[in-house]
C-alpha cells in the first residue's frame, strides 16, 4: 500500500471536493462527488448502507478517487479497494460535516440534514497515487 507524502498529506487536509468512482454491475463507472476525510494513509466517507455507492463496493471493491482543487489545476488522483468499515457516528459525522461547513457550524448543519440511521463508513485504500501540481 503507498502511503501519503507531506506534500499530498497538506492537499488532503484541505476541505476539497472529491468524485469518487465505482463499478456498475456491467463494468461502467458510476461517478458521484462527494465529502471525504483522510485517517493516516486512508480515506473515508460516509454512505447510506443501503445506496449505490455501498452496493457497488460489497460486489467489486475497485474505485478510484479524485479529489481536486476548487480551481480545477490541482488534483489527487487515486486507485484503490473500499470496504464499508463500521457506521459513521455522531462525532465522526461531526468532524467530517465540520471540515466543509467549519466545527462552530456542523451542529446546526447536522440538526438540518437528520438521518434516520447512521451511515456507513466507507474506507478507501489506495493502491496507486498520481498528483498533479498540488505544491
Amino acid at each position: 500500500m503507498p502511503t501519503f507524502t507531506e506534500r499530498q498529506c497538506a492537499f488532503l487536509e484541505q476541505p476539497l471536493n472529491a468524485v469518487v468512482a465505482t463499478l456498475r454491475q456491467d463494468g461502467v463507472p458510476s461517478q458521484s462527488i462527494v465529502w471525504y476525510a483522510r485517517d493516516e494513509d486512508t480515506l473515508w466517507i460516509s454512505v447510506r448502507p443501503e445506496s449505490v455507492k455501498a452496493r457497488h463496493i460489497e460486489r467489486e471493491p475497485r474505485l478510484s478517487v479524485l479529489v481536486f482543487s476548487a480551481d480545477g489545476g490541482s488534483y489527487l488522483r487515486l486507485e484503490g479497494t473500499a470496504t464499508l468499515d463500521g457506521e459513521v457516528d455522531a462525532t465522526l459525522r461531526r468532524t467530517l460535516i465540520g471540515r466543509y461547513v467549519g466545527a462552530d457550524n456542523a451542529e446546526a448543519w447536522m440538526t438540518g440534514h437528520p438521518l434516520a440511521s447512521p451511515n456507513a463508513r466507507l474506507r478507501i485504500t489506495p493502491t496507486y497515487i498520481a498528483e498533479h501540481n498540488i505544491g
